[in-house]
């Protein structure tokens, strides 16, 4: 059986025509590649190259190899990709977001409803999660919008209002209705990072202000040593402790999100208990 490695060696090589240059993008020896290219050449059993004094080159029967090459990689890459696809849907309910909400929001339902399964997730922009939910690698995906798609189904999930969360001495405090982007524009924020379709959202409507990302193991010890605003939503309102704040909503539509639950038609027995609970 041939050596995929080598395969992508001789790749490497008929892209560069130079086995200097091949073996140096390789990071291997000279004659490392050499001995390598001769194997595969020995495995077809036929002449793949053309030598000469002072030059190895591929004949037209080495071109062809290389087009059938290509498709060897590929499928063993398929091969490695599915058979990881179907591991990880055995053992492990994959979720895909476009925001933490969420899994903030259905995170402890999710692990009471599947209790022998890993949790995993991840937050990724809307195109990428439809992808791959149709292609199998998420049971389920959390977008701002209803999917539409014959082979999906997409339902209301719940709604996400963002709020501005400052310190009770800010000069803020005093507007009890909330406030307003405009208002607010112009000031700096402690952030989580990866906020999803939120990182967009408030990007787009505080242009003039400043945004200083934190790793969310350390963004509430920050706050809580800080007077500087962060952000914070009706879902993750009941989870913060910090006592000297306070949480205004954001008036503005664009703060409010719909956020909806997709998943393959196929798959809806298996996220029957989930569905229930979430529409309850």
């Amino acid at each position: 059986m041939i050596n995929i490695d080598f395969l992508e060696y001789l790749i490497v090589y008929a892209e560069s025509e130079n086995l200097s240059k091949a073996s140096r993008t390789l990071h291997i020896s000279q004659s490392a590649l050499s001995r390598a290219m001769q194997k595969v050449e020995d495995y077809v059993g036929v002449p793949i190259f053309t030598r000469t004094k002072n030059k190895l080159s591929l004949n037209e029967t080495g071109k062809e190899l290389i087009k059938n090459a290509y498709l060897v990689i590929e499928a063993e890459r398929l091969m490695k990709e599915r058979t990881i696809t179907f591991h990880n849907k055995s053992t492990n309910i994959s979720i895909g977001a476009v925001a933490p909400g969420p899994m903030i929001k259905y995170g402890n339902l999710l692990y009471s409803t599947f209790p022998n399964k890993n949790i995993v997730s991840k937050i990724e922009d809307k195109n990428t999660l439809i992808e791959k939910l149709k292609n199998g690698i998420y049971d389920c995906i959390f977008t701002d919008c209803e999917v539409k798609d014959d082979d999906l189904i997409s339902q209301f999930a719940y709604t996400e209002n963002l709020y501005i969360t400052i310190p009770k001495a800010h000069f803020l405090a005093g507007l009890k209705r909330g406030v307003t982007f405009s208002e607010i524009d112009g000031q700096s924020f402690l952030v989580s990072n990866n906020l999803g379709i939120w990182d967009e959202i408030i990007a787009k409507n505080l242009p003039k202000s400043k945004f200083f990302p934190q790793a969310m193991d350390n963004l509430y010890e920050i706050i809580n040593a800080s007077t500087i605003p962060n952000f914070s939503t009706n879902i993750t309102i009941p989870l913060r402790t910090e006592l000297e704040r306070i949480s205004l909503p954001i008036l503005d539509r664009d703060a409010t999100v719909n956020f909806y639950i997709s998943y393959k038609k196929e798959d809806k027995n298996k996220l029957k208990k989930l569905i229930k609970m979430i529409e309850r």
